[in-house]
């Protein structure tokens, strides 16, 4: 700090005030500033004001010394004549000294002696310690510092050096933000008591709820009569006709074509298995649900990784299915029944619940004993606990309405049940739940034996088309017709019980013997133009 002297400072202290004066004395413990004023007392001037080392803060230059840039000047002069006099001088040596007392000298050059240093390697004597004494031999500084570097650094002197609570004290002196506006404070509890400090916290205290809790144990069974809902635009796609091509249906593993049943077919088929060999429609209803079921669990929900965690704090997913037909609303009642007790939401939809048919009746109870919640024809209020009473979205939609083994127009054939199945249908066709959509047999609307469409307006865009048993020829037919894409439909084949024996037992059903589910209750399948 001696540099410092005659200089005009600002020391800026630790307790935030400032002292201005010129610099007399300097020594390890305090500064003594001559003509100092201090920033809380300006109109004082102190001849001497002695500041402790301790308490300075940082120091700054306001003024140089009077004298400063004749002394700069004056010792450049002598530099700059000090090597002149020196080149001149080494000159004249190397003019006098003979070419062979230079070789006669020895030719090993001195070693000089660098105190505790790392090697002991012999080093040339630098050209600067011919030098005078009294001059400043700046070629030394390399020596200097290899001579330092061998020297044992003091880490407990240098530490001791550094004042840790000034410094904090000085950070929370400046820091003036409020204590509610930072990050950590979303995170404290409130009406604490700010007196004494919270050690042990309550079992539901800084943790995530796990038991969210939403309107639907409040959904129950309704005969509310039907409220006109706006009319929604459709987005009906279609894949462009392909009817000059030879589409099939093959499987997705080994691309072995699957034979196709027309709905004749498939009700001999179901009706062999029930009078000859014992498999009824129930029977077949729970095999259906049983494996459908696993496949919506494991490729749409998220399977075990989701669905059997059991500190997932979220609610579980929600499921909508959309009854119309006996057979299709059957099983579908029946696979709600399967996920509902695997611990997800399955809500169901029923237009028209006139005329029922008793196994459709009787899976509607068992749906209901088993906790599925059920709207009858008011979709005003199916909309609105969907989208306002329901903390999850649905997040797969089953389309029950049809089947291939009906039509729409017989099913719903008031004036009431066709104006909610028109809205109904607008609303599934939007782009927020078109992805969402799985058919059973057949996508409603479409003919399961022709492919073709009785309404334009009354279609599903589906993104699962579930075969049940056998595929519908009315499939190939819907895709040459351009009233599928093949790029949107993901096809399954679903094992419902039928006993293979029944393909042999008639001449007209022998080709589908070359088919049999082995090892799989459900088979991807593919569609292919050739």
């Amino acid at each position: 700090m001696t540099e410092f002297i005659n200089y005009k400072v600002d020391l800026m202290l630790k307790d935030g005030t400032k002292s201005t004066g010129i610099i007399t004395h300097v020594d390890p413990q305090q500064i003594t500033l001559g003509n100092a004023i201090q920033s809380f007392n300006p109109q004082e001037t102190i001849s001497n004001l002695k500041v402790m080392s301790t308490q300075i803060a940082d120091l700054k230059v306001v003024q140089l010394p009077p004298n400063f840039n004749k002394d700069s000047q004056s010792s450049s002069n002598k530099k700059k004549s000090k090597k002149s006099s020196q080149a001149q001088a080494q000159a004249q040596s190397n003019a006098v000294e003979d070419d062979a007392i230079v070789f006669a000298r020895g030719g090993t050059p001195k070693s000089i002696n660098y105190g505790n240093s790392r090697s002991n390697t012999p080093r040339i004597r630098s050209k600067a310690l011919h030098s005078s004494a009294g001059s400043i031999d700046w070629g030394n500084e390399e020596s200097d510092a290899k001579s330092a570097a061998g020297t044992d650094f003091d880490f407990e002197a240098n530490l001791a050096m550094f004042d840790k609570k000034s410094v904090f004290a000085d950070f929370q002196r400046k820091d003036n933000i409020n204590q509610s506006d930072r990050l950590v404070g979303h995170n404290k509890l409130e009406y604490v008591n700010k007196s004494k400090k919270k050690e042990k916290y309550d079992i539901d205290e800084m943790v995530l709820d796990k038991h969210r809790i939403d309107n639907w144990e409040n959904i129950g069974t309704t005969n509310t009569s039907h409220s006109e809902t706006p009319v929604m635009q459709s987005n009906m796609f279609g894949g462009g006709p392909h009817k000059d091509s030879n589409v099939r249906l093959i499987r997705s593993d080994n691309l072995n074509p699957i034979a196709l049943a027309s709905p004749v077919q498939l009700l001999e088929i179901e009706r062999l298995s029930t009078e000859t060999y014992g498999i009824t429609p129930s029977i077949m209803t729970e095999t259906c649900a049983t494996n459908l079921s696993q496949l919506i669990m494991n490729k749409m929900l998220g399977g075990t990784s989701r669905l059997s965690n059991k500190q997932n704090h979220n609610l579980p997913p929600l499921v909508l299915l959309l009854i119309g037909s006996a057979r299709c609303g059957s099983r579908a009642f029946a696979t709600g029944r399967q996920l509902t007790n695997h611990g997800v939401r399955v809500l169901a939809f029923v237009i028209n619940n006139e005329d029922l048919d008793s196994e459709l009746t009787k899976q509607w109870k068992l749906f209901e004993n088993s906790g599925g919640k059920i709207i009858i024809k008011n979709l005003h209020e199916l909309l609105d606990i969907i989208n306002h009473q329901l903390d999850t979205p649905v997040e797969l939609i089953i389309d029950a309405l049809q089947g291939y083994d009906d039509h729409l127009e017989d099913i719903f054939y008031t004036q009431e049940d066709q104006v909610t199945l028109t809205n109904l249908m607008k609303w599934c066709n939007e782009s927020q739940q078109q992805n969402k959509i799985m058919s059973l047999d057949i996508p409603s609307g479409i003919d399961g034996g022709s492919g073709t469409l009785s309404d334009d307006s009354l279609k599903l865009n589906c993104r699962w088309c579930i075969s049940m048993g056998l595929p519908l020829s009315g499939l190939i037919l819907a895709y040459k017709n351009g009233h599928m894409d093949s790029s949107d439909v993901l096809h399954y084949l679903i094992d419902v019980g039928i006993p293979n024996k029944v393909y042999s037992s008639k001449g007209n059903l022998r080709k589908f013997d070359k088919f049999w589910y082995c090892a799989e209750s459900n088979i991807k399948l593919e569609i292919t133009f050739d």
